[in-house]
């Protein structure tokens, strides 16, 4: 192919589009789940000030491990992180990794501090403008 001008007259190569898994892209958008921050608060708010009931527990750490990669990926948009925000988003990873204990009260535990780790990073998200306050 040769471009033309009116100054010259090049070869140039034919524009090919990029390689990119648009079914993959699809199928990504159709699974995105927008942070709900009302129901977030809520969770937190069942966890940090009274007691799931035990059948609820795993429901409970599937949701703020969903809450924890929504902020992360929140925080992380944002650019680069200052102390603070890697910080809180360290600890949102580390309670986020664990598994859930066999024990109803370790297992509340662990619930507990993933919520504290998410409100403060929340908290923070919203101290620092990189989202709106959940109400």
């Amino acid at each position: 192919m040769t471009a033309t001008s009116a100054l010259t007259t090049r070869p140039v190569e034919r524009w090919t589009p990029p390689d990119l898994d648009l079914a993959g892209v699809l199928e990504k958008l159709q699974g995105w789940q927008p942070f709900d921050g009302s129901a977030f608060l809520d969770d937190v708010e069942t966890l940090l000030e009274g007691v799931p009931a035990e059948d609820q527990v795993e429901d409970f750490a599937e949701r703020l491990r969903g809450y924890s990669m929504l902020l992360v990926d929140i925080a992380r948009a944002h650019g680069p992180q200052d102390p603070a925000t890697s910080r809180l988003i360290a600890q949102a990873r580390v309670v986020r990794s664990e598994e859930v204990p066999d024990g109803f009260w370790q297992a509340v535990g662990l619930l507990r501090r993933m919520a504290l780790a998410l409100d403060a990073l929340h908290e923070h998200l919203v101290a620092t403008r990189c989202m709106k306050e959940a109400v």
